[in-house]
């Protein structure tokens, strides 16, 4: 028997037999007229005693003898006889309180001290027996890792772990050679701890938690701008490289009988190969050129910012008395544009173009707005509106994200319906009715619909659960979750679908679809309401995160169940155990190798394990893998071109030197010349450096080149430059292959300064002019030190 488990006992023991000996005084302390108590405990019972051996008779009869029998002295008597029984009521009132309560007092309070021993003993003491193993050199616990714990075994005993970590806390705060902040401390200990785990179980500071929060629920205060800008953090890791890359690492001799170590130097964690001086001269260049630039607005949301004067490409100097200086980041700025809904703030920019000769500041003053930021980015109709075909970008899955599907179908039901009888009025088939009703619209003029799941990276399980509803039969399963400590839950539509069963539904994956939106598309296909198209699989999460709130505004973001599609199927596709090598994942030189230096362990889901499952209809389908496309299509991907433009910001850039020397019209359009000039301008920032044309390839093409250099292969170096000469020129080529495409992209960023972002894109009754953003959306990459905020 443990310790503590033989201290409690003993306790248990001991107030059984506290209470047993109360009972039996209490017992034997109760007044009789048989017995006579101790008088320092029981004056009340010879009183009483004392008042049944004499009566009024009695007493008046022996002051007779002493000659006070007249009529006075009889009602004296008979005042005083009053006055006695007035006092012996008291008294037994008194006598009757304390012989009620005195006994339970005796009998509970001992009991309540004894209990509440024992409930602190159970409490408390496994704690201070791990507490004195620790510290004792116990033999139980001289090994932490892997030892026996003397309360449960080592077994899922938190307290050992807990102790050492306040110790190494502790220590580090007290004699730690230089101050140390012990918040950082902590958190990163804890959130190595989650990452060991599953990459979604996440240990969310108090601005990590806020920032989740706003994307939980697809609202924020602030502003509604999108500015991008530098990070300050990249900006310090700049730094960094120059001044401590100087530094060479000492080297520590083997001979374990040598105990006279050489310091290591603090040196910043880089690659084998030295950086090429070029190179980081151009890294620098970059920097400084971004930060010159300053923090820009890239949208202007309709409602908010937008109204109060704002739009693309100006630029911030100031957010009420911060001043924007080169070095803020935009974190910074961001920060100080958001705030709580109500609050006024003023923001001086400078717009290209705009203020005269100086290009004066300007100032505008507004309140801070709850702002929503729509799950629908856009929907409206492929091809000829007449065809009856919709289209719906969702982009989320946030709290609102059921209700802006549903007002996106309806819009798009009514437009079909009114083309429909358009047309029908045209050909004199019908009469035009003098008002339409929402139950009149025939819902079948929508002859398809295409939910665009692309990108579309999850979020809420109820959202996905509301989005579902809109499109499978009422009373159909939708998806379960279960887990070790979450209770098996079936999530079952109860209402009728909004889509009309004879519209037809297609659903656009492709890889980087998961989560919530893999929900969706499972119920989709297992139910057989619709197709899933796309090039191959979606991501396969199938994995259910819970978000605890912790003290302090934290918040613990971690894996509780597994859900599962109507038919069954788990699709998560990948296998998480605790425990990796814990290697930095930035550190790591390779793909390969940063697959393995991850904290956690991960392995796919075999093909050979996968097991098969039936649709509604009877066809097969698997687990373990993701959503499998029903309809099989190659993406229309973005040429390079296109993506280096609207990554590089020439696209914006010429917006504005645009703006300053031209009027937008009514029927603006990109002509020929303006389409010229544009390539000048590419041109010409590329002769200063400002942009590279080969820039999809330049990481590979600079890797390469280091490892040329320090192999000492200066003729195949030589060949490189020249590879790299060819790759700018066939990039160039693509200025006439893709002509249209980019002067579509051209008239929109042109646009963009003019119009502002509005909260639910309709395009309505065609469809928007361009789909670029549509295309990219798979592709992009951050090719720059360029960092966007909502604020």
């Amino acid at each position: 028997m443990s310790k503590s488990s033989l201290l409690l006992v003993c306790a248990i023991a001991a107030a059984n037999l506290s209470s047993s000996s109360t009972s039996c005084d209490a017992f034997a302390s109760r007044p009789s007229c048989s017995s006579r108590t101790s008088p320092a405990f029981h004056l009340p019972s010879r009183r009483r005693e004392f008042k049944q051996c004499t009566s009024p008779e009695s007493s008046r009869t022996a002051l007779a003898l002493f000659g006070m029998n007249g009529k006075n002295d009889q009602s004296k008597i008979e005042s005083n006889d009053k006055n006695r029984q007035v006092d012996t009521t008291a008294d037994d009132e008194n006598e009757n309180f304390l012989t009620k309560f005195v006994p339970t007092l005796k009998i509970a309070f001992p009991s309540f001290l004894l209990g509440t021993i024992a409930t602190l003993s159970v409490l408390f003491l496994p704690l201070l027996s791990d507490y004195y193993d620790a510290f004792s050199g116990a033999a139980s616990t001289s090994n932490f890792y892997g030892a026996t714990s003397s309360t449960n075994g080592g077994k899922n005993n938190i307290n050992q772990p807990v102790i050492l970590f306040e110790t190494i806390l502790n220590d580090l705060n007290d004699a730690y050679v230089d101050d140390v902040d012990i918040q950082k401390l902590f958190e990163t200990g804890v959130k190595a701890m989650t990452s060991s785990l599953d990459p979604y179980t996440e240990f969310e500071s108090r601005q990590e938690a806020k920032d989740l929060e706003e994307v939980v629920s697809g609202r924020y205060g602030g502003v509604g701008l999108v500015i991008r800008g530098n990070n300050k953090l990249a900006m310090q890791d700049d730094d960094e490289d120059l001044v401590l890359e100087m530094a060479q690492p000492s080297v520590a001799k083997d001979d374990e009988n040598d105990r006279t170590v050489t310091p290591p130097v603090a040196v910043k964690n880089r690659p084998q190969e030295a950086e090429v001086p070029s190179e980081k001269a151009e890294r620098k260049r970059r920097l400084q050129k971004s930060m010159e630039d300053g923090i820009r607005v890239v949208s202007a949301f309709e409602g908010y910012a937008y109204d109060a004067g704002l739009r693309v490409g100006d630029k911030l100097i100031a957010v009420d008395d911060f001043q924007i200086r080169p070095t803020t980041g935009v974190d910074e700025v961001r920060n100080h544009l958001r705030g709580e809904p109500g609050t006024p703030v003023s923001i001086t920019f400078l717009r290209e173009g705009v203020g005269g000769e100086t290009n004066e500041p300007q100032t505008i003053s507004m309140q801070r707005a709850v702002v929503h930021i729509p799950d629908v980015k856009y929907y409206g109709y492929i091809g000829d509106p007449k065809d009856g075909i919709g289209y719906i970008d969702l982009s989320g899955f946030a709290n609102d994200a059921g209700r802006e599907v549903r007002y996106a179908i309806r819009v798009l039901q009514h437009g079909a319906d009114m083309i429909a009888r358009s047309n029908d009025r045209e050909v004199g088939q019908s009469e035009e009715p003098s008002r339409i009703s929402v139950d009149s619209i025939d819902t079948t003029k929508l002859k398809g619909l295409i939910l665009d799941l692309r990108g579309n990276p999850g979020g809420l399980l109820t959202s996905a659960v509301d989005v579902a509803t809109l499109f499978v039969p009422n009373g159909s399963d939708i998806v379960s979750a279960k887990g070790r400590g979450f209770p098996e839950t079936l999530y079952r539509s109860r209402t009728e679908p909004i889509l009309n069963p004879n519209t037809r539904l297609a659903v656009l994956v492709n890889e980087q679809t998961a989560s919530a939106a893999e929900i969706v598309t499972g119920a989709v296909q297992d139910l057989d309401v619709g197709v899933v198209v796309g090039k191959g699989r979606t991501f396969g999460k199938g994995l259910v995160q819970n978000v605890q709130d912790l003290p302090y505004q934290t918040a613990l973001k971690y894996t509780v169940a597994k859900y599962y599609t109507p038919s069954g199927r788990c699709i998560q596709s990948t296998i998480y155990e605790e425990g990796g090598r814990g290697v930095n994942v930035l550190d790591a030189s390779s793909e390969e190798e940063n697959e393995s230096s991850k904290p956690y362990k991960a392995k796919k889901v075999a093909d050979k394990d996968r097991m098969v499952f039936l649709t509604a209809h009877g066809r097969e389908v698997k687990d373990g893998g993701g959503i499998e496309v029903d309809y099989k299509v190659d993406p229309q991907n973005a040429s390079p071109i296109e993506v280096i433009l609207l990554n590089s910001g020439a696209y914006t850039d010429f917006a504005a030197e645009w703006s300053k020397h031209n009027v937008l019209t009514d029927d603006f359009r990109v002509d020929d010349a303006t389409y010229r000039e544009f390539q000048r301008f590419v041109e010409k920032r590329q002769k200063e450096g400002d942009l590279k044309l080969e820039a999809l390839y330049d990481a590979q093409l600079s890797e390469l080149k280091k490892k040329l250099v320090a192999s000492k292969f200066d003729s195949a170096s030589r060949e490189l430059e020249k590879l790299r000469s060819d790759i700018v020129a066939d990039v160039k080529k693509e200025f006439n292959t893709y002509k249209n495409e980019i002067i579509e992209d051209l008239e929109q960023s042109i646009l963009a300064r003019y119009r502002p972002v509005i909260s639910l894109t309709c395009c309505f009754p065609t469809m928007c002019s361009s789909l670029f953003f549509l295309r990219i959306s798979p592709c992009c990459s951050v090719l720059s030190d360029i960092f966007l905020k909502v604020c």
